[in-house]
């Protein structure tokens, strides 16, 4: 018993990490529901890119919710290192999000790839290769798998 409570000595509760954690995913489930809506959803078809967001919002809702309601218990805050790595994947997503018209998914998922591989410390040479081939693999199971339409880069139409 002692050792239980030994072990738990220098931890801190991490009810407001948790509650701050889960309304910001609550806000990005909600968010994600909402805009899903101007995405075609298709009719009397396969399922469209419209379907894909709602099916992840519902599962994160309720984990985040499940956050708010139940916090648990953290060690720390994260250093700086960490927080600013994890706020530069948040901008690489979104600016990702934001290219994928514009360039097309291949560059701007490679590209996205590549930098997430990169702030996870991995060297140019293994990031351009999991990025070439994770970018092809998505581009081919999403485009050809289950026929759902990609956006194609500007001047190439396959």
């Amino acid at each position: 018993m002692s050792d239980l409570l030994q072990d738990d000595a220098g931890r801190v509760p991490g009810v407001i990490g948790d509650r701050i954690a889960g309304a910001l995913l609550l806000a990005l489930a909600v968010g994600a529901w909402w805009l899903s809506h101007d995405l075609e959803s298709g009719f009397m078809q396969p399922i469209g890119p419209g379907e894909y967001p709602r099916l992840i919002s519902l599962p994160l809702a309720a984990l985040s919710l499940l956050l708010i309601l139940r916090p648990g218990v953290n060690q720390r805050w994260p250093g700086r290192a960490v927080l600013l790595r994890q706020a530069l994947t948040l901008l690489v997503l979104a600016s990702f999000a934001g290219l994928v018209k514009p360039l097309g998914f291949l560059p701007a998922s490679l590209v996205a790839v590549v930098l997430l591989v990169r702030l996870f410390g991995a060297s140019w040479k293994p990031a351009l290769v999991s990025g070439a081939v994770l970018a092809l693999a998505l581009y081919a199971l999403f485009e050809f798998a289950l026929g759902i339409p990609l956006p194609d880069m500007p001047g190439l139409d396959w």
